[in-house]
């Protein structure tokens, strides 16, 4: 046996799903199915019973469970151990990062994970989205922050959720819609739509949107400087979708901002990456982090 095939095995009894398990483990529920196939089959007994309740342990399994859950927690406390250990020599830990992500998500968690672990230096390496698919594919070490337009994107890597938050409509004072206390999408229709630049997936999630309201906005201008877009708005040149930023607010004084009332459209980011087993140790603990971390 396998050390893994038994802490799937330990995850999958925990959740009593294998789909649960499998988010948790960052794997795909048909691996982890049949990693557990297999380690019936060379225990040569079944391990759980599926039912509609989920997969329950059967009296096999439940031995199994009683042996070696203690050697689980004891390898994964030892595992933390040694984290605290090795955390208190000096390491620079390099991610990857979209340059839209620290306007949504609080820049002061990197300051605050590295007052944590004081002998831990992050090294953010700012990219467009497409060409941070390109970096995590070329590496299984490396990981990265970026919008995750579900469906949308492929999916083309896993990814752990860290926050998700609506989209708003950013208009200039004087616009029509901004004496509106909440906007439908559809009412973007001809407008001039101020976007970010062209390889962002934020392209992906309004051209979902639109598709969806059946509306088509007029483009009217891109930029990778977001402030220059809010500025753009502030002079009454276009609209913008984008979460809520107080900061554009108190800077820009001609700037409204008008929630969306479809609360569906939203702005999801996540930690992508290869594979979850062999990022370092690291990179779990500062994913971890930023996740718990992190409040819409």
């Amino acid at each position: 046996m396998e050390y893994k095939h038994i802490e799937y095995f330990i995850e999958t009894a925990k959740h009593k799903s294998i789909s649960k398990a499998a988010e948790s483990l960052f794997i795909s529920q048909q691996a982890l199915s049949r990693c557990m196939q297999n380690l019936e089959a060379e225990l040569g007994c079944k391990l759980f019973e599926r039912t509609v309740k989920g997969s329950v342990l059967t009296e096999e399994g439940k031995l199994l469970y009683q042996k070696f859950s203690p050697v689980v927690g004891q390898f994964r406390r030892t595992e933390d151990e040694v984290f605290a250990a090795l955390s208190n020599r000096p390491q620079t830990l390099d991610f990857a990062c979209a340059p839209f992500i620290f306007r949504i998500l609080d820049t002061e968690l990197l300051f605050a994970f590295e007052e944590q672990y004081p002998n831990i230096t992050l090294n953010r390496i700012e990219m467009p989205d497409m060409d941070i698919d390109d970096y995590v594919k070329e590496d299984s070490k490396h990981f990265a922050l970026l919008a995750i337009p579900e469906n949308r994107h492929g999916m083309r890597f896993k990814h752990l959720p860290v926050l998700t938050v609506p989209l708003c409509l950013y208009v200039h004072k004087d616009d029509p819609l901004a004496a509106l206390n909440t906007i439908n999408f559809s009412q973007l229709h001809g407008k001039n739509l101020l976007m970010v630049e062209k390889k962002s997936h934020y392209h992906s999630i309004i051209a979902d949107y639109s598709q969806r309201y059946g509306v088509t906005p007029r483009k009217s201008f891109e930029s990778s400087d977001v402030m220059q877009i809010y500025d753009l708005v502030n002079r009454g040149k276009g609209v913008f979708i984008s979460p809520e930023n107080s900061g554009a607010k108190m800077l820009f004084k001609n700037i409204c901002v008008i929630p969306f009332d479809d609360d569906t459209l939203t702005y999801s980011i996540a930690f992508i990456f290869k594979e979850y087993d062999r990022l370092s140790q690291t990179a779990k603990k500062f994913m971890q982090y930023i996740t718990d971390n992190s409040k819409a």
